[in-house]
């Protein structure tokens, strides 16, 4: 696989996305977005996980702190204050400052690595579009953008929205408004991969600092998450990066989707547009389950040795 590049919020379902991500590709580097909390945490999230999981090379850079053009909405009910609550990192006096120089950054890479962007995304697209909006001539240099957001069905924010999309629908419209390859995993997949309770067990037989950190990272999340059931909680963004290694694993529709920005009731929908012509986005319809699990098992217990 190519190397890749990360934007997102870490927030706890995130982190079990870095953490993939380093164990199934060459990650080049980390932007992080507001979201699921403010941009100061979800970039000192990154960075801790990082550094806990031993790749301490891997840069973070702290990007939009806000929305293209809407107030901050955050999920403090569901990922706590900090945005990773339920471990306790162990942070030294030295802990390194993140530059404020995502959009810099992303250009730097781009410019000076001349190979296809691969991108995953598993917060707001704030980030994604800024950077795109002011630098279109990296628009055809997308080989393939993998997106964790949206629904065609049910929110999960508000009965039409899924979280990432309500929270910058206009950086959301416009990214799906370009003509770049863009595989969306939505809720509707997303609310198949359910993570069991026996999930917890599994982390802690990891025996290291980084299984540690899962099991009370997740026995944080399985009290907060909203849509978790007696079989388990959605860990939606991870979902993004099987997306990317194994878009075998999921069922797909090569759709035209726009996302409501004007109606505030429906702020963050996200619809499928009739009647257009070779549409360049994937939306995932179904996943297979057992093969996707089976999958993510084997790219953590890389990370233990």
């Amino acid at each position: 696989m190519p190397s890749v590049y990360l934007d997102m919020d870490p927030g706890h379902d995130d982190t079990l996305a870095l953490l993939v991500a380093l164990a199934s590709l060459k990650v080049r580097g980390v932007t992080a977005v507001a979201g699921n909390q403010t941009v100061d945490k979800t970039s000192r999230n990154a960075r801790r996980v990082l550094d806990l999981a031993k790749f301490p090379e891997i840069t973070v850079h702290q990007g939009a702190g806000k929305p293209l053009f809407r107030p901050l909405v955050t999920a403090p009910h569901v990922h706590g204050s900090s945005g990773l609550d339920g471990y306790h990192f162990h942070i030294s006096s030295e802990e390194q400052e993140i530059p404020a120089d995502a959009q810099q950054w992303l250009e730097r890479e781009f410019s000076q690595n001349l190979d296809d962007i691969y991108w995953i995304a598993t917060g707001p697209l704030t980030n994604v579009a800024a950077f795109l909006i002011g630098h279109p001539q990296y628009l055809s240099r997308i080989k393939q953008l993998a997106v964790m957001g949206g629904a065609l069905n049910q929110g999960n924010i508000t009965p039409y929205a899924e979280f990432n999309f309500y929270v910058d629908p206009d950086a959301a419209h416009w990214v799906l408004a370009q003509e770049i390859p863009v595989k969306i995993v939505g809720l509707d997949v997303t609310h198949k991969a359910l993570l069991s309770p026996y999930a917890l067990e599994r982390f802690s037989a990891f025996e290291s600092e980084v299984g540690r950190m899962l099991h009370n990272l997740f026995a944080f999340y399985f009290k907060h998450e909203p849509n978790r059931t007696s079989q388990g909680v959605p860990v939606h963004d991870v979902l993004a990066v099987g997306a990317m290694v194994h878009p075998e694993f999921f069922s797909w529709q090569r759709v035209n989707l726009m996302v409501e920005r004007c109606h505030e009731s429906y702020r963050g929908q996200m619809t499928v547009v009739p009647g257009a012509q070779n549409p360049s986005t994937e939306v995932a319809v179904d996943v297979d389950v057992d093969s996707f699990f089976e999958w993510m098992w084997s790219m953590l217990a890389r990370l233990q040795s």
